[in-house]
C-alpha cells in the first residue's frame, strides 16, 4: 500500500486529507510537530509528504531537510499554506503541489489526482518486486549460468546467490518475467548490497523492448499495491 505522512495541528486539514486518502487506499500517518515529522522521515519511506507550512512551527524546514535527505528526497511533497508562505516560496523549498487553506475535499482530491503519475513513477523507480524466475548470466569466464532471481526493479535486480570473488565488473543477463513469453536481455554491473544471500545488479544498458516490457510488467504489479490511486486517476 502507498504511504503518506501528514504534519499538521489543524483538525480540519486532518479530516479532509484523511477522507481523501481513504478513498484512494493510501495509508496515512499523522504527526503534529516538526521533531516527530523528522523522526518519521528518517525511519520510514513515504510516497507522499504533506506539510502544514504556516501553522506548524518550522514546517517549511521539514520540506527543506527532506529534499536534502536520502530515503524520502524524491517523495511527492504537498505544501499546505495559510497566506504566509507564498506559492513561489513553496515551490522554491521543494514542494511539488500547493494546498491553500481552507482545504476542501474537492481541491485536495484534484491535487492528488494530478500527483498520481508522479507518485506511481517514483514508486516504480525504487520498488523492488519479489518474483520467482531464472536469469541466465554471463560474466567473466562463465556463460549462460542459470541463477534464481529474487527481485527486480526499474533500475536493477537481485540474484539469489552468494557473492563470489569473480562477481565484479560487467554482466549480461537473459531472463523472462512471470506471465510473459518473451525472453529479455540487459547489461548490468555488480553492486555491493551487504546481503550475503543476494547479489545486487544495476542495469547499465537496456534495449528498448526490454525496458518497455519491464515497465509494463512493473506497472501491473503496482496495480495490486495501489489500485485505488490508479483507478482514481481514470
Amino acid at each position: 500500500m502507498l504511504k503518506a505522512l501528514l504534519l499538521t495541528r489543524d483538525q480540519e486539514v486532518l479530516r479532509v486529507i484523511r477522507r481523501v486518502l481513504e478513498t484512494v487506499t493510501i495509508d496515512l500517518e499523522t504527526v503534529t510537530s516538526t521533531d516527530a515529522a523528522r523522526q518519521a522521515i528518517d525511519r520510514r519511506k513515504f510516497d507522499a509528504v504533506l506539510v502544514d507550512c504556516d501553522d506548524v512551527q518550522s514546517g517549511c524546514e521539514v520540506i527543506r531537510e527532506l529534499r536534502k535527505g536520502k530515503s524520502n528526497a524524491k517523495a511527492i511533497v504537498f505544501a499546505i499554506t495559510n497566506r504566509i508562505t507564498t506559492i513561489h516560496d513553496a515551490f522554491t523549498i521543494g514542494a511539488n503541489f500547493i494546498l491553500e487553506k481552507p482545504v476542501s475535499v474537492d481541491r485536495a482530491a484534484r491535487s492528488l489526482r494530478a500527483a498520481h503519475g508522479l507518485i506511481l513513477r517514483e514508486r516504480r523507480r525504487y520498488h523492488r518486486h519479489q518474483l520467482e524466475a531464472t536469469a541466465y548470466v554471463t560474466y567473466g569466464s562463465l556463460r549462460d549460468v542459470p541463477v534464481p532471481l529474487s527481485n527486480i526493479s526499474e533500475g536493477g535486480m537481485a540474484l539469489s546467490a552468494s557473492r563470489t570473488a569473480d562477481m565484479k565488473g560487467p554482466i549480461h543477463l537473459r531472463f523472462q518475467l512471470p506471465g510473459s513469453s518473451r525472453s529479455l536481455e540487459a547489461k548490468g554491473e555488480f553492486i555491493g548490497n551487504g546481503n550475503s544471500r543476494h547479489v545486487g545488479i544495476r542495469f547499465t544498458s537496456i534495449p528498448p523492448v526490454t525496458k518497455s516490457e519491464l515497465d509494463a510488467w512493473l506497472s501491473r504489479q503496482l496495480e495490486v499495491v495501489a489500485p485505488g490511486l490508479i483507478n482514481a486517476s481514470r
